[in-house]
């Protein structure tokens, strides 16, 4: 392993040496960075995982130009963060020989079904001449980078400690975006909308992507949520600080499908725990009150819910069976439109295994998406693997006593069901700075499933058997 070491770094060096002769300073700095990224991954991987923590939301984006005129190819430097990372870990993993490359995990078998789903269905695209092969070919790697993501991460998280540690990044995370969600809010005019750092520049609102800012606030709010009913001492004072801090940032970002999932996770919390409910009841309640007297922000919200239904926006029309003609505004009215069209046209001409990834442009709500790019077949892979992922969160929460582990756990849990029902008008599960903190979390939940915390094993049981809890 030293004579590898050093041939590649007198191969680096040499190259450098050139590039810098040559005048190449961007490529130069952007080389350094690489290297620099990837010694990091290879010697100190956990270093690494807390690097993508703090890229993921606070990472500028590039564009490189629409899919079927609909579809936006978005590239950002965690993406190419995450690659040397990745490639880094396998080196290290191919050289050490520590660890497997893959590390069982109870969604292991969906996640590759999945996957490979996603190639096959796409290269059929592509063969039939369906849909582009070099913009679906990034699309498939932006969903495959998702999955190395919770892998990689699964491998390397070795101890509650490291759980601990990657929280603590996460709490800092939120505090720095909801102070951007903020300052752009209020710098952006009348019509801004809530975003996340680098998604569309100050004062021109109309590029921003507030359902993202929205999604992850879910897997905030959720762990937040958690926080407050299952922990105690700061950690209690900390999580209802948060909550107080960014709701009205989550509100000002006017993504109702956002409300619909925030909506939902209150009544789950309330049935996945026992405890202090009557508290958490009164803690929302005196929330929401507050917000009813802060006028700047409820009239907007309620304007932004009712428009839906009613009012000079809500122009088309829709039977709905016994409720009779339902009006919507045009943008809740693509929604429907979008399964209609994917159901009733697109589906029935590839039911198994659908268009391919890109093969049915915007699908303007996952569902919609999923059957139409995979078909049947990934309907029911794409259920199988929330299924797994949220069966491993009730394991954790079932076998560990350390509050902020099952605060974490109850928290997941919560953020899945949120994002599930967020996922009926915005494309949840294929959203960059939604996905990549939400297999980051899955990941973490996972690697306790597999046994860290070998004290709080049951009496009785080999440390073997803890290996599984629950299964």
């Amino acid at each position: 392993m030293p004579i590898i070491i050093v041939l590649i770094a007198l191969a680096a060096a040499g190259w450098l040496g050139f590039m810098a002769a040559s005048g190449a300073q961007y490529a130069l700095i952007m080389m350094v960075g690489a290297l620099l990224a990837g010694a990091i991954a290879f010697f100190r991987p956990k270093l690494s995982l807390a690097l993508l923590v703090f890229s993921m939301l606070l990472s500028p984006e590039l564009g490189f130009g629409s899919v079927g005129g609909a579809r936006t190819l978005v590239l950002r430097y965690d993406d190419a963060l995450l690659v040397i990372i990745f490639l880094s870990w396998f080196a290290r993993t191919a050289i050490l020989k520590e660890k497997p490359f893959i590390t069982s995990t109870p969604a292991q078998t969906p996640v590759l079904l999945y996957t490979s789903l996603c190639v096959v269905s796409t290269a059929y695209g592509v063969i039939r001449g369906d849909i582009d092969a070099q913009r679906s070919f990034f699309y498939v790697l932006k969903y495959v980078e998702y999955f190395l993501l919770y892998f990689m991460t699964v491998n390397i998280v070795e101890s509650k400690e490291d759980v601990r540690k990657y929280l603590r990044y996460g709490f800092i995370v939120a505090v720095l975006v909801t102070f951007y969600a903020y300052y752009y809010y209020y710098s952006s005019g009348p019509d801004a909308r809530a975003s996340a750092p680098f998604e569309a520049p100050i004062g021109n609102p109309k590029d921003s992507e507030p359902a993202s800012l929205g999604g992850y606030y879910l897997l905030v709010f959720g762990f937040l949520m958690a926080l407050v009913t299952e922990a105690g001492g700061y950690l209690f004072l900390l999580a209802a600080g948060l909550l107080i801090f960014i709701f009205p940032a989550f509100l000002l970002t006017f993504s109702r499908a956002s409300y619909i999932g925030l909506a939902v996770m209150v009544p789950a919390l309330l049935f996945f725990t026992k405890k202090r409910r009557l508290m958490f009841l009164g803690f929302i309640s005196a929330g929401m009150i507050a917000v009813a007297m802060t006028p700047g922000i409820s009239h907007k919200v309620v304007d932004r819910i009712t428009m839906t239904y009613s009012g000079a926006y809500a122009t088309q029309s829709f039977q709905a069976g016994a409720a009779g003609q339902v009006r919507l505004e045009e943008s809740a009215a693509a929604r429907v439109y979008s399964i209609k069209r994917v159901i009733f046209e697109q589906l029935p001409q590839h039911p198994i295994i659908g268009w391919g990834v890109t093969g049915v442009g915007l699908g303007d709500t996952q569902y919609a998406l999923v059957l139409g790019e995979l078909g049947l077949a990934g309907a029911v892979l794409f259920v199988w693997m929330l299924y797994r992922l949220f069966y491993t969160a009730k394991a954790v929460f079932a076998a560990y006593t350390d509050p902020l582990i099952r605060a974490l756990s109850l928290g997941f849990m919560l953020s899945l069901i949120g994002l599930i029902f967020q996922s009926l008008g915005v494309n949840t599960f294929i959203i960059v700075r939604i996905m990549e903190p939400f297999w980051f979390i899955a990941a973490l939940v996972t690697a306790l499933y597999r046994g860290i915390g070998e004290k709080e094993r049951p009496a009785g049981a080999a440390p073997g058997q803890w290996q599984r809890p629950m299964e």
